[in-house]
């Protein structure tokens, strides 16, 4: 089952004994009773990444234990946040409303530096799902007597940062068509990590064409298994463009490849010639490597392969940045670089004349 972990930066305590001290800048969140700090609540913004599924099987807090005081077993609960809040500037006094607590663990004196599991599944699906706004998680512990404190990012060791864990199962996917299931995969995610970017989709033919505008929706029939056209639009006229047409996509000028991004995996590849072709591009070009991409009469992308997926290689500096999505479908002809030229990154061209997109190397 394909998972993700995601890195939770943004995390803070409140303190009843300091009710007007924000504490973000503490290496350790402080939860539960203690000598100092009196009543203490964690809390925690959650940003969630773009997933390929509506909802997913589990979600997984993890925190590192680093002090735990008094024997008995702590009992650390977790709610859903109710209401707005920045973890830069939340005091005790400002702090936010919160749900009844979903679930719970027992910390004990044998978790000290070690990493403790809360399920926390049913909040992220409604997250997910619009039934409830993501406001992120609370953490408390009402024994009235023992205080657990849990690491943060200040703490420095990576290691003991918190972060969650998402797991789900696999969207099936029509093994035929690969290649066409993961760049509409891709445009899905594309739409929500860069919303109210201009998008350039250039497409292949006799004369090359591009075109721009603010992404709208993957359009999927009533009876497809997944969205084939992509329409872009801006406040006047709307334009669908057929996944098969399409030879690159660049989400915005000056954008920087997100690594939220994921990637459909084949499972059971139909032997034939789109396993075959999918396959070849997947191994022929490692990462790193300068190419120059033709596509059809006139068009071609020259850069550096940052990303290499079945189906899709993403072109784009060595810091992410001007990220141009290939699916290989529309590739004629492939051309390996020396790696000691220097090139135009992410750069496409149409016949002699740069349109839309030249951008250099730095």
């Amino acid at each position: 089952m394909p998972s993700v972990t995601i890195n939770l930066p943004r995390t803070t305590f409140v303190s009843s004994a300091l009710p007007d001290n924000n504490f973000s800048f503490y290496p350790l969140l402080y939860t539960g009773t203690d000598t100092n700090f009196g009543n203490c609540i964690s809390l925690l913004e959650v940003d969630l990444p773009a997933l390929p599924v509506p909802t997913v099987d589990k979600a997984v807090l993890q925190l590192s234990v680093i002090v735990k005081s008094g024997e008995a077993p702590s009992p650390v609960t977790v709610s859903k946040v109710l209401s707005p809040f920045s973890t830069a500037t939340v005091s005790y006094n400002t702090k936010p409303v919160v749900a009844p607590p979903s679930s719970q663990v027992n910390v004990t004196t044998d978790d000290l530096f070690k990493t403790v599991e809360i399920d926390v599944t049913s909040i992220v699906n409604e997250w997910l799902a619009g039934t409830g706004p993501n406001h992120g998680i609370a953490l408390a512990n009402d024994d009235g007597t023992t205080i657990v404190q849990f690491a943060t990012n200040n703490i420095v060791y990576e290691p003991y940062f918190p972060k969650m864990t998402l797991t789900w199962s696999e969207t099936p996917v029509d093994e035929t068509n690969f290649g066409y299931a993961q760049l509409a995969h891709v445009i899905k995610q594309l739409i929500t990590l860069y919303p109210g970017n201009t998008f350039t989709v250039y497409t292949r033919g006799f004369s090359g064409v591009s075109v721009t505008g603010t992404p709208v929706e993957l359009f999927r029939s009533s009876s497809g298994t997944y969205g084939t056209l992509f329409i872009l639009g801006d406040a006047e006229e709307y334009a669908a463009i057929p996944l098969n047409t399409i030879a690159a996509i660049r989400p915005g000028e000056g954008s920087v490849y997100n690594p939220a991004i994921t990637y459909l995996t084949p499972q059971d590849p139909v032997p034939g010639f789109d396993t075959n072709l999918l396959s070849a591009y997947h191994e022929y070009i490692p990462v790193s490597t300068e190419v120059e991409l033709y596509m059809g009469t006139v068009l071609t992308a020259s850069g550096m392969v940052y990303r290499n997926e079945y189906g899709i290689i993403v072109l784009a500096n060595e810091d992410g940045s001007n990220p141009l999505f290939v699916p290989v479908y529309n590739i004629n002809i492939v051309v390996p670089k020396s790696a000691s030229k220097t090139a135009s990154v992410s750069e496409v061209k149409i016949g002699t004349t740069n349109v839309a997109v030249e951008i250099k190397k730095k």
